[in-house]
């Protein structure tokens, strides 16, 4: 188990600054999740951490260790990838017993220690397959087993989910996560999945062009983006442009948004003086068109709908011809609402407004 701690990464290909000076101190037993698009640098960090890639700059330390120029094998850490990399010619009980012959353990640890492991992953009794015997999910766990069985002081995961179909991921994502909490095992986990991050991790990165956009626990990252970016790559978000009128005693402060005024919260000074207010769809109410709006309400008509049981969804075009995602969750009022219907929706004290340049 280590502390893993990133200070000032760099890296260039050529005039390609791939990575911009990311700096992090990671805790002991951390499920820490790099999120972003592809070619945002997330991969390529992973890589370096590994040992795969040199920084052009910057030092890795695990605790107080520099591993910045130690070979990826004496590192001790644990590597999962989106391909499982597993031997296709030997069976689940040698791949997962794979790591542990290389450091030479005897026969008789490797018969205690593999079946162990094989039932932390849910594959008892399953050693004498091969990998082309299993499914994607299985594979994956054996994948995941020979990485921990090595007890790695940093657990890397790449994008390891992505090849699987939609229930095997949310499966596998809380196998992963509960061995994690077992074996307190530091772990970084690479994903372009807002949903496998927000659901798996203490702490996320959200990634933008190099360097780290926003950092902190998912609640946090969800529920106080610091940008624009942020709000649209973590969940979904309203952007709606919005003119500063004046900072409020109440800590909300008073924005004009398409004529109508809205108080919340100010994220960061915009250095141009334009803003976007951002506005969570299921922060939003909506109602049928009975009156004429009010401060914090604006008027328009609903595109289409989608009732999902539990929650419906609403795309409203605003009187300003822009669109607006509306969710409302078990509310009975909502009911009688249908396409075409010109309605109001209220914005509420939920918003939040960034700079316009956050984008």
């Amino acid at each position: 188990m280590a502390e893993l701690i990133l200070q000032d990464i760099r890296k260039s290909y050529g005039n390609a600054e791939v990575l911009k000076g990311v700096s992090r101190r990671i805790a002991d037993g951390t499920f820490f999740t790099l999120l972003g698009p592809s070619g945002c640098g997330k991969t390529t960090l992973l890589r370096i951490i590994a040992g795969f890639v040199s920084p052009t700059q910057g030092a890795v330390y695990f605790n107080k260790d520099d591993i910045t120029r130690v070979s990826p094998h004496q590192r001790g850490v644990g590597m999962v990838f989106q391909d499982y990399a597993l031997f296709p010619d030997k069976n689940v009980f040698d791949n997962v017993a794979y790591g542990l012959r290389a450091r030479k353990l005897s026969s008789k640890e490797l018969q205690r220690k593999v079946p162990e492991y094989l039932e932390k992953v849910g594959l008892d009794g399953l050693g004498s397959r091969l990998p082309a015997e299993m499914s994607g999910g299985q594979r994956q766990r054996v994948a995941l087993a020979r990485a921990l069985i090595i007890e790695p002081r940093v657990l890397l995961m790449d994008e390891p989910l992505s090849n699987l179909d939609a229930s095997l991921r949310v499966q596998m994502r809380d196998v992963i996560r509960s061995l994690q909490l077992e074996t307190r095992t530091t772990t970084i986990f690479v994903t372009h999945d807002q949903e496998e991050a927000l659901a798996m991790s203490d702490e996320i990165a959200v990634m933008k062009n190099g360097c780290i956009d926003q950092c902190g626990p998912p609640t946090d990252v969800y529920r106080n983006p610091q940008t624009a970016y942020v709000s649209r790559f973590v969940g979904s978000a309203n952007l709606l442009a919005a003119e500063f009128l004046a900072h409020g005693v109440d800590g909300m402060d008073r924005y004009r948004v398409q004529g109508t005024l809205v108080a919340g919260r100010t994220m960061d000074v915009a250095e141009n003086g334009r803003y976007l207010m951002v506005a969570r769809p299921e922060n939003i109410t909506i109602r049928m068109k009975n009156s004429e709006p009010v401060d914090g309400e604006l008027e328009g008509r609903i595109a289409s709908l989608q009732f999902q049981g539990y929650r419906t969804s609403f795309h409203v075009v605003l009187k300003s011809g822009e669109d607006l995602h509306v969710e409302t969750v078990g509310e009975a009022e909502t009911s009688a609402l249908g396409r075409g219907n010109n309605v109001i929706v209220s914005i509420g004290e939920k918003c939040l407004f960034v700079p316009e340049a956050s984008a």
